[in-house]
């Protein structure tokens, strides 16, 4: 090889790990800002990355080294850098999904401007000047109107209750009304065959901005309690207030690697947070006050405040089962079942390898099961640690990294800050032990009662058993303590 040559490729070889040592010190100050590793592998990747960066100046900058070896050297470092880079947008891509996409900033309502199949009305100019019936469930009702006279100018009658609002739907056909989805859901729901005697004339789309805490606490040295709502919902939209078929009571203690779940059914009957005059479905609590209300009421249930919480839409738990690749649920009947809710997702006695699709539909199957709504209950959990378990093995977290990521997106609501949530990361990247699970299920009686939300219809209810809510309690309690 030519003198002038090997001259070249030795300045190169000099600029190179120049480069080289800049974007190594920007990597480990980048690395130390999201904070996501525990301190000694900082340390140990910091110390391996700077001593390979070390040697390579050393040679660099020698010119006794051969030229043939300073091009593998260049080779090396080169690839170095790569998987540097690599890992920088990875850690970036966590660190802003964490901080950005995780706090819901606004929600979207949909609500439905709704007639009798039968009416006349059937495009929206034709409701012009006519009056709209409407139950004021919203703090910015004045901005739900104006969005609908956006669209066409009405005049509007507030009702005082759900049950006024539909009352005479289905036999008066110049009856116009303006109802949220999850009110639709939910009245459709409970009146499942008069589902095809309504019409949607239009949809409205209400926009709200959230109001985010940020926390900055070390949550993994003490106890905290966590509160999911699971919402009926299979879009990636979070609206502000929808069905809560899921309402779960969660203790982790940290120091003691413990967790413990706590299942209030759909429809215990109980005293929605802040309310006089009838008792409602827990369920209902999501329509009547959002989020909000449901763990306000759940709170007063276990006589517990909910540090934190989580809203979950059902397209997140399909695509987060997916993302991990499936779960194997155990069916613990001595038969085989067809899923209420899917048709396609058959459970045979003892395990079953499902997709997001069927571990969705066993979390909401009832009818299999004697004891109905409290198996559900139990199946909810199920699918929760299976779950756990899988986010918090270091091979799913490797290898499906990204489909977790996007499977929250969109579909996952918390209060949980960056801070909170990278804590929690780095103290399972530390001690990649398992988790200890026990559970508690609150229990009742069935029955038929007038509800807050719709007073003149009875309802199918759970009335509370006090024993089993005193038992939860207890475990609560216990839970919390500290060594």
């Amino acid at each position: 090889m030519k003198k002038k040559n090997k001259k070249k490729i030795r300045t190169f070889s000099r600029v190179w790990c120049s480069l080289a040592l800049i974007i190594l010190v920007l990597f480990c100050l980048y690395l130390y800002k999201v904070n996501v590793l525990p301190i000694k592998y900082f340390i140990a990747i910091s110390f391996i990355l700077g001593f390979l960066e070390f040697i390579y100046i050393l040679f660099a900058f020698n010119k006794r080294i051969k030229v043939g070896f300073l091009i593998f050297m260049n080779i090396v470092a080169f690839l170095v850098i790569l998987v540097e880079c690599f890992a920088s947008y990875k850690l970036y891509q966590t660190y802003n999904f964490i901080d950005n996409e995780m706090k819901v900033e606004e929600t979207k309502d949909i609500y439905y401007l709704v007639v009798n199949s039968e009416s006349k009305y059937s495009k929206l100019e034709e409701i012009e000047n006519k009056i709209v019936y409407f139950y004021n469930d919203t703090d910015e009702i004045d901005k739900l109107k104006q969005c609908v006279t956006n669209k066409v100018n009405v005049i509007f009658s507030e009702v005082e209750n759900y049950s006024e609002l539909t009352s005479d739907l289905k036999d008066n056909k110049e009856k116009i009304i303006l109802i949220s989805q999850g009110s639709y859901d939910a009245y459709i729901e409970t009146n499942e065959e008069e589902k095809d005697l309504f019409k949607k004339l239009d949809e409205v789309e209400l926009v709200k901005e959230v109001e985010v805490t940020d926390s900055k606490e070390d949550i993994t040295k003490k106890p905290f309690t966590f509160y999911i709502s699971g919402i009926d919902t299979r879009t990636n939209s979070m609206p502000s207030r929808s069905l809560s078929d899921v309402n779960m009571f969660i203790v982790v203690n940290p120091q003691k690697r413990t967790i413990l779940m706590v299942n209030t059914p759909r429809d215990y009957y109980v005293q929605l947070h802040g309310t006089k005059g009838y008792k409602d479905k827990l369920t209902h609590a999501g329509i009547v006050g959002g989020l909000k209300l449901s763990k306000a009421t759940v709170e007063d249930i276990l006589g517990t405040e909910a540090e934190y919480y989580a809203r979950v839409n059902f397209n997140a738990v399909i695509k987060l089962v997916d993302a991990v690749g499936g779960l194997t649920i155990y069916n613990d009947q001595k038969r085989s079942f067809r899923c209420w809710t899917d048709r396609s997702c058959v459970f045979k006695p003892g395990n079953n390898k499902v997709n997001g699709k069927c571990a969705l539909a066993f979390a909401r199957e009832r009818h299999a099961y004697v004891t109905g709504d409290r198996h559900r209950g139990e199946n909810q959990q199920q699918v929760i640690k299976l779950l756990i378990d899988k986010l918090s093995s270091s091979k799913s977290l490797i290898t499906n990294y990204d489909k977790i990521l996007k499977a929250l997106n969109g579909s996952f609501e918390t209060n949980l800050s960056t801070a909170n949530i990278t804590s929690l990361v780095q103290f399972q990247l530390n001690d990649m032990r398992g988790w200890t699970f026990t559970t508690s299920n609150l229990d009742g009686t069935t029955g038929n009662s007038p509800t807050y939300s719709y007073p003149k219809s009875s309802l199918s209810v759970m009335y509370p058993n006090e024993k089993t809510i005193k038992e939860a309690k207890q475990k609560i309690e216990e839970a919390l303590k500290v060594d």
